[in-house]
């Protein structure tokens, strides 16, 4: 491996609220302050609720269009 052309692999910081995760990266400051807790963030915790806004019309549309189409899942009660 050539020497000299990998960027520095070091301790990296997740900073969470007062939550404080350690990992390795190549991210040049060492730390990130996160404004959004990902554990809490609907698109990974799926009692949070949903991660799209209903109330957009291009949304609604779309779901009025495809409500029937199943993709072998689990369909859901109307």
């Amino acid at each position: 491996m050539k020497s000299g052309i990998h960027p520095e692999y070091k301790k990296f910081l997740i900073k969470v609220g007062s939550d404080v995760f350690e990992t390795m990266s190549t991210h040049p400051t060492g730390e990130i302050l996160m404004d959004v807790d990902f554990r809490k963030h609907p698109a990974w915790n799926k009692d949070s609720g949903n991660v799209v806004n209903q109330s957009n019309k291009s949304v609604s549309d779309f779901n009025k269009r495809f409500s029937g189409l199943s993709f072998g899942g689990k369909k859901e009660a109307s």
